[in-house]
């Protein structure tokens, strides 16, 4: 007789927002998705079932990073998604603008179907997306072809959740301004995608840039600490309490150049939190936000709750690039892609990229991946990880 379960994760303090959830439960998980939550679910004999041990960790949905950049062989800055994503938690990646319309066939057959993680995109405006990185992709307007994108999002409507535009200045746009956000706007309305816009270093006001986006278009970088941030005469500018009214959702982006804790405490000191958490992973900004764990930390840090933070991460990220129905969540019947974390309760010394720091008292760090089913990272936490009874 087959066993109940293939996989039960043990033990832990679930936690899964989509359902409101919070308690101590077991996560059964056969021929790949998750198949029940309960107390006490490991069966007698065990035999055929794999039990990992989360005694004392946090049981999340896999985390959704929904700005990284993973277009390895083509892109200039980029990390390996598999590498990162394995160690981390994170299940999901979402490209945010490595490939544009002329690329994005290539990063399908290099990138998405080579990789264990799940790996999304936010398509670029710009044909080219990040392949020229420094040279600014949108500084010719014949780059930012509103039909090439169009027929792209049409070809790849598994991959692509949106689109990605960097309002970064001159060194960027040109003297073109804003109008790549515009043509990338054209393209979501029609297409009924959000757009993603990046606004650190932005040339335009930031006013005049938030009333351009409406209903599930995000701002990443929203903390940046650059001249045009949501900072201003030292408050939170009421151009951002007004865009969230209209729906638009902000989204951390750290980076290498793009987090700054006194934006951060301006917007918290408002209860301004970001609606996504995501890192902006290349191979410079790596070694400043390390990790998915990490970025939510420095939420925690200056105050975001931890069930807001876990949110930002798992059903309102999955939410934010239309995946509510399959991803960011423990709900049976979906995926088993799980992350075990554990809450450090510790005095930790934080820094953002523009040379300010942050005590906390408590870090996060993944313990385990769970992709699909399958056990993935290796625990990080001596004496609690996987104890393999039967496989």
């Amino acid at each position: 007789m087959a066993p109940r379960f293939d996989l039960v994760v043990k033990g832990g303090r679930v936690v899964d927002p989509a359902q409101q959830i919070d308690d101590l439960l077991d996560v059964g998980v056969r021929r790949g998705r998750v198949v029940e939550l309960g107390p006490d679910l490991a069966p007698a004999d065990a035999s055929g079932t794999r039990i990992v041990d989360a005694s004392g960790g946090l049981v999340v949905p896999g985390l959704v990073d929904i700005h990284a950049h993973v277009y390895s062989g083509v892109c200039p800055l980029t990390v390996p998604a598999d590498e990162m994503s394995s160690q981390t938690g994170v299940t999901t990646i979402v490209s945010a603008g490595d490939a544009g319309a002329n690329t994005i066939e290539g990063f399908r057959q290099l990138i998405v179907n080579a990789s264990r993680t799940r790996v999304l995109a936010f398509l670029n405006i710009s044909t080219i997306g990040l392949a020229s990185f420094p040279v600014g992709e949108s500084l010719e307007l014949g780059l930012l072809d509103v039909d090439a994108a169009a027929t792209a999002i049409s070809r790849f409507p598994d991959v692509i959740v949106g689109l990605k535009v960097r309002q970064g200045g001159a060194s960027v746009t040109g003297s073109n301004g804003l109008e790549p956000m515009r043509r990338a706007l054209v393209v979501g309305r029609a297409v009924g995608l959000p757009v993603m816009v990046h606004i650190t270093d932005c040339d335009a006001p930031i006013d005049e840039l938030l009333a351009m986006l409406g209903t599930g278009d995000i701002v990443t970088h929203c903390f940046t600490g650059s001249a045009h941030s949501l900072r201003q005469n030292g408050r939170l500018t009421a151009a951002a309490t007004d865009a969230r009214a209209r729906g638009v959702l902000f989204d951390v982006g750290h980076g290498a150049g793009s987090f700054d804790f006194d934006v951060a405490d301006i917007a918290a000191k408002s209860d301004f939190w970001p609606d996504t958490i995501s890192t902006d992973l290349h191979s410079i900004s790596a070694s400043k936000a390390k990790s998915l764990p990490d970025v939510m930390s420095k939420m925690l840090a200056i105050g975001m709750p931890l069930k807001a933070v876990i949110a930002a991460v798992t059903s309102k990220a999955a939410r934010a690039i239309g995946r509510a129905d399959r991803l960011g969540t423990l709900r049976p019947g979906v995926v088993a892609d799980i992350a075990v974390l554990d809450l450090h309760h510790e005095q930790v010394q934080l820094s953002d990229t523009f040379g300010h720091t942050r005590s906390g008292q408590e870090r996060l760090t993944a313990r385990l991946t769970i992709r699909a089913g399958a056990v993935w990272g290796a625990p990080s936490h001596p004496g609690m990880g996987v104890a393999v009874l039967a496989e």
